[in-house]
């Protein structure tokens, strides 16, 4: 079916242990997609998984029906990856962070890699902070430092592990309108694990339940806030 990341019968393991079992799943592209679970039950490995920082034991990874390995070689898609601990370099600037990639690529020249990275910055309303260094940053403003810097390749496919970890209320409401934003403004694919529930609800196109190696759930917006799970609404 064209339109969509394929994950078909893919298997993972670590020291004997399954973590993706004859995983089999569909995400549809444009859309944002939240993915709940349970540490340890592969939620990571996934995202890693498409980004190709994990080689999958066996089974095949495909956007619009082309192979990820292929679709790699030619770059046809970008695809950017938001670590959990923002994993920004605190001997550089955050302009610096932001730009290291297309700079060690010598994508595009100075100028313009710094006006691009500064125009980010300001609309996630990072304007004051580019000559900071990661360190002197709040725990939100790196989250959205690190997300500046995933869209400095311009990826059509976009994956957070763990976005709001951390952070308060008013921070996940900004990490919110963001992942919002982009989806509206930029049509990213976006792939989102969290534990946080009510965030999840507040982004979420499709909500699936990842557990024991496989989606055993899932579900659309419409259906949501209905929904009847324990991860969804834990026993009090």
């Amino acid at each position: 079916m064209e339109g969509n990341i394929s994950f078909i019968n893919i298997n993972k393991s670590f020291s004997g242990k399954r973590v993706l079992d004859s995983f089999n799943h569909q995400f549809e592209l444009n859309k944002v997609h939240v993915i709940l679970g349970k540490s340890g039950m592969g939620k990571s490995v996934l995202l890693k998984s498409l980004m190709g920082l994990i080689e999958i034991d066996d089974g095949e990874i495909l956007i619009n029906n082309k192979n990820l390995r292929s679709i790699k070689e030619d770059d046809k898609f970008n695809i950017s990856y938001v670590f959990q601990f923002s994993a920004l370099l605190n001997s550089l600037s955050v302009i610096e962070n932001i730009t290291l990639y297309l700079d060690e690529k010598n994508i595009g020249s100075k100028e313009e890699r710094l006006i691009k990275a500064n125009k980010i910055l300001k609309d996630l309303g990072l304007e004051d902070s580019s000559e900071k260094i990661p360190s002197d940053l709040s725990g939100g403003m790196r989250k959205r430092a690190a997300i500046a810097r995933s869209l400095m390749i311009e990826p059509q496919i976009l994956l957070y592990d763990e976005p709001t970890a951390e952070l308060d209320q008013i921070n996940t409401k900004i990490i919110s309108d963001i992942i919002l934003d982009l989806k509206n403004e930029k049509k990213i694919t976006q792939l989102v694990v969290t534990h946080d529930v009510a965030f999840a609800k507040s982004i979420a196109d499709t909500l699936s339940i990842l557990d024991d190696g496989k989606i055993t759930l899932t579900t659309n917006k419409e259906g949501i806030e209905g929904l009847d799970h324990p991860l969804v609404n834990p026993i009090k």
